[in-house]
């Protein structure tokens, strides 16, 4: 759901940008106080965890044409608490930005807003109003659902909503509207069950790692977080060797589709300052499109170079959440 820059006006990304920019220096002066010791690691392998994971495009059902992939924000949030889901996935969304050109230079302010701050919240909400106090495994997976559903759902809402501001739309608002949110509805359902399954093996093996949450599991606490290194290892350098190559939702809501040999654009966006800003982009990016620059369907590259992509931008996720956590200001241990 990575927004490019054709999708926005300039004034309108501007303006995500300052929204984005105040809402995140607004959560950080509210984290300095959960950000213990304890927390800054897990932070890390989380973050580099979603980035692996996203790089994983899964074909979506009933719609061969197309293909999704794992947000992350209901995962974190659950994990870490939305406060800290929002720095997490924020940084995540600048690596995969400035590193790999995924998601405008122009629109990283939308981005931000529309995949880590909105559906951190949103998807918190609905998760902690479904579980309740009753924390069992099946009202646990019912309640990742349900909440990568509404978190989905509210990002590709937000889309539209910038979209229309925009004026960039060639076809009635509830045509776009209907086409992301029906999209969008399978890639939050199949994102719940990633979801559910995930939470499901760390209730198993140390639910205290997930807040909110106490007990001993099968492993011990540094195990768990070992094991979630292990997982994202496999995923950055091998399950992103098997992502599909299908457009993502986003991309077949309104750009291309493979499956409707007549489909044309829903957008028009003729402004100057977007090209330049995709020229600047290609410039700057060092592995774009998680591949090395000059690789084409002419001439492509080895698979190699997206599993090293994959550990690379693992690892700088991983060490741009830990300086943001550091520099936070972490004073005490958890207790």
């Amino acid at each position: 759901m990575h927004m490019a820059n054709e999708l926005l006006s300039v004034p309108v990304a501007t303006g995500a940008m300052a929204v984005a920019g105040t809402g995140l220096g607004w959560i950080c002066r509210k984290v300095r106080q959960e950000i213990v010791f304890e927390k800054i690691a897990l932070m890390g392998v989380l973050g580099a965890f979603v980035f692996a994971a996203q790089m994983v495009n899964f074909q979506l059902p009933l719609m061969p044409g197309t293909s999704g992939h794992l947000i992350g924000a209901v995962f974190l949030a659950v994990m870490l608490g939305p406060h800290l889901a929002v720095i997490v996935l924020s940084s995540v969304v600048i690596v995969q930005c400035l590193l790999f050109q995924d998601g405008g230079l122009l629109a990283i302010g939308c981005n931000i807003v529309n995949i880590a701050i909105v559906p951190s919240y949103v998807g918190y909400f609905v998760y902690r109003t479904v579980v309740s106090e009753r924390k069992n495994k099946v009202r646990l997976f019912i309640a990742a659902i349900v909440a990568c559903v509404f978190a989905a759902e509210a990002g590709s809402a937000l889309v539209v909503v910038e979209a229309i501001i925009s004026k960039i739309l060639l076809v009635p608002v509830g045509t776009f509207l209907a086409t992301m949110a029906g999209v969008h509805l399978l890639v939050g359902i199949m994102e719940g069950l990633i979801t559910a399954a995930i939470l499901s093996y760390l209730t198993a093996v140390r639910p205290d790692l997930i807040e909110g949450m106490t007990g001993e599991g099968m492993f011990s606490r540094k195990a768990a977080v070992l094991s979630l290194v292990v997982i994202t290892i496999l995923t950055a350098a091998g399950f992103s060797l098997l992502a599909s190559s299908k457009p993502d939702g986003l991309e077949w809501s309104y750009l291309e589709r493979p499956d409707q040999s007549d489909f044309k654009p829903l957008i028009a966006n003729d402004d100057p300052r977007i090209k330049s800003a995709d020229e600047l982009h290609s410039k700057i990016a060092l592995m774009p499109d998680y591949t090395t620059r000059g690789a084409s369907e002419e001439h492509p590259v080895s698979a190699g170079w997206t599993s090293l992509a994959g550990i690379v931008g693992s690892m700088v996720c991983m060490g741009l959440i830990w300086l943001s956590a550091k520099l936070l200001g972490p004073t005490k241990t958890a207790a």
